[in-house]
C-alpha cells in the first residue's frame, strides 16, 4: 500500500511540474494554472471522488488493523 502511495505522489509530482514547465513555454503564469488546479479541485465529482477514496481507505485501515490485532 505505501509503495502504491509512493507512486501516485511521484506521478503527481511529476505531473505538476511538466504542467507547471508546459505553461511556462507557452507563456502563461502561475495564476492560471493555480486557477485550473482549484476549478478541477472544487468540482463536484472530483469531490465525490475523494470522500469515496477516503470512505474505502477508512474500511481498508480498520480491517488491517482489526486482522493485525486479531479482534
Amino acid at each position: 500500500m505505501r509503495k502504491n502511495i509512493l507512486i501516485l505522489a511521484i506521478v503527481a509530482g511529476a505531473g505538476y511540474l511538466v504542467g507547471v514547465e508546459s505553461a511556462k513555454s507557452r507563456g502563461k503564469n502561475y495564476e492560471d494554472l493555480r486557477h485550473q488546479v482549484e476549478r478541477l479541485w472544487n468540482d463536484p465529482a472530483a469531490r465525490k471522488s475523494r470522500r469515496r477514496a477516503a470512505k474505502n481507505l477508512g474500511k481498508s485501515l480498520e480491517r488491517t488493523r482489526k486482522s493485525l490485532l486479531g479482534n
